[in-house]
């Protein structure tokens, strides 16, 4: 056998590029929670949307038909 120290992969420094896959994991994330929040919102809005149109004319517009 040779008398050289074997590597090992697990203990070797972490390399630059793993903290920008790291970072680029992170911003992947963040943008993929963010699409899932709007998601989460839009029908809630859309419903006050709606509701606000379905609601008569208010009676300081029009005072007769109140």
């Amino acid at each position: 056998m040779t008398d050289q120290p074997q590597s090992n992969p697990e203990s070797a420094a972490p390399d630059p590029t793993a903290s920008e896959v790291s970072a680029d994991r992170r911003r992947a994330l963040v943008r993929l929670g963010l699409a899932v929040g709007a998601a989460y919102l839009a029908p809630t809005v859309l419903s006050i949307d709606r509701s606000a149109r379905a609601q008569g004319p208010s009676c300081a517009k029009n005072p007769k038909n109140c």
